[in-house]
C-alpha cells in the first residue's frame, strides 16, 4: 500500500514539476540563497535520465533539470531533484549512486562537466532528521572518514512550513500543489486547503493543470465525503455545485467506477482472483482513463512528448499508442 501510494504523490509531483514556471518558483524558492542567486531560472530545462538502471527507476524520482549560471561564461549546472513522501534513511547512500551515474553520464556525452546539485524535497507527516553519509561513519577514525565520499545534499521538509509561508510563493499552481502535499494525511486540513485554494483560484479551475490538483485530491482514500459535504454547506449554492461538479466529473471519468467495476469483476471471478484484486484494477482502470485524457489534452496544447512522460510517468511506446489511438499521429 506505501508503494502505490508513493506512486500517487510521485506521479503529481511530476506534473507539477513539468511546468516550467512551477519549477522556476519551487527552485527560487528552496534553494539557499548562495546557490539560487547564481543560476538563471530563465534557462531552466528538464533533463533525460535514460542512463537510470530499473533499480534506481524504482526507487528515484527522475527528475534531473539543467540551467545557466549568471557569469559571463555561462556555464550550466544541473539539480537532481529526489522526491521522498516517507522517511528512507539510506537516502543519502542512493544520491550518492545516481550522482556517480549522473556524472558518468556527463563523461560520455563529452560535454563540459557541470557540478550536480542533489536535492532532496520531503512531505511525510513523520518527522525526519536528514543524515549526510558522514554520519554512518562517525565511529571511525580521521583517517578512515576522510576516504568516506561526501557529497553536500539539500533537504527540505515541506512539515516545517506552515501553510500562509506556502501561500506566499508567487506561483498560484505550486502553491496550491504544496498545500494540499503538506496536509494530504490529515483529511480534514486537506479538505481546508482544497476550499482555500477554490476560493483563491475559481476562476482558473477548467486550467489542466489546477484540475490535476483535484485528481490528487480525490485519489486519498482517507478522504471523508461526510466531511467534504459538512464543509460545503458554508458556501454560496454556485460553489457548492461547482465543486460536487468537479468532483462527479473525476469519478465518470473512472477513479469511483473503476472500483464498483473492479468490485463487481472481482466477486464474478470469485476465489480465482478475489474482491481485492478487483478494486486494484478498478482504481488502475480508473487512473489509466484519466491518464488518457492527460496525455491528449497536453498534446493538444503543443506539450512537447518529453513533457508528458515527465507528467504521466508513462513511456513513449505507450504515449504513441494512445495519441495515435485518439487519431493524433
Amino acid at each position: 500500500m506505501k508503494k502505490k501510494a508513493h506512486q500517487i504523490h510521485d506521479k503529481f509531483f511530476k506534473t507539477v514539476m513539468a511546468d516550467k514556471a512551477a519549477a522556476m518558483a519551487f527552485f527560487e524558492t528552496y534553494l539557499v540563497k548562495e546557490v539560487s542567486s547564481l543560476l538563471d531560472f530563465d534557462s531552466i530545462k528538464p533533463v533525460e535520465t535514460s542512463y537510470l538502471n530499473k533499480d534506481l527507476e524504482a526507487r528515484f524520482s527522475d527528475l534531473v533539470f539543467s540551467l545557466k549560471t549568471k557569469n559571463k561564461h555561462e556555464t550550466q549546472v544541473s539539480i537532481l531533484l529526489e522526491h521522498k513522501s516517507y522517511v528512507d534513511n539510506n537516502t543519502a547512500f542512493q544520491v550518492l549512486e545516481y550522482l556517480a551515474l549522473a556524472y558518468k553520464k556527463q563523461l560520455q556525452s563529452k560535454h563540459p562537466l557541470a557540478p550536480i546539485i542533489p536535492l532532496v524535497f520531503y512531505h511525510g507527516k513523520v518527522k525526519w532528521e536528514y543524515k549526510e553519509l558522514g554520519h554512518f561513519f562517525k565511529i571511525y577514525a580521521p583517517a578512515l572518514q576522510a576516504f568516506i565520499p561526501q557529497h553536500k545534499t539539500q533537504f527540505i521538509d515541506l512539515q516545517k512550513y506552515d501553510n500562509e509561508q506556502i501561500l506566499q510563493i508567487r506561483n498560484a499552481f505550486l502553491a496550491s500543489a504544496l498545500l494540499v502535499q503538506k496536509n494530504y494525511s490529515n483529511p480534514k486540513q486537506l479538505i481546508d486547503s482544497l476550499l482555500n485554494i477554490y476560493n483563491s483560484l475559481e476562476q482558473y479551475l477548467e486550467n489542466p493543470q489546477l484540475r490535476s490538483i483535484f485528481v490528487y485530491v480525490f485519489q486519498n482514500e482517507k478522504l471523508d465525503n461526510d466531511v467534504l459535504t459538512e464543509k460545503l454547506k458554508d458556501l454560496p449554492p454556485s460553489k457548492k455545485d461547482n465543486i460536487m461538479s468537479i468532483y462527479d466529473q473525476l469519478i465518470e471519468q473512472g477513479f469511483e467506477k473503476g472500483i464498483e467495476k473492479g468490485i463487481e469483476k472481482g466477486i464474478e471471478k470469485g476465489i480465482e482472483k478475489g474482491i481485492e484484486k478487483g478494486i486494484e484494477k478498478g482504481i488502475e482502470k480508473g487512473i489509466e482513463k484519466e491518464a488518457e485524457k492527460v496525455i491528449v489534452n497536453a498534446f493538444k496544447n503543443n506539450l512537447p512528448i518529453d513533457t508528458i512522460r515527465i507528467i504521466t510517468g508513462e513511456n513513449l511506446e505507450k504515449i504513441n499508442e494512445i495519441l495515435k489511438k485518439n487519431g493524433l499521429m
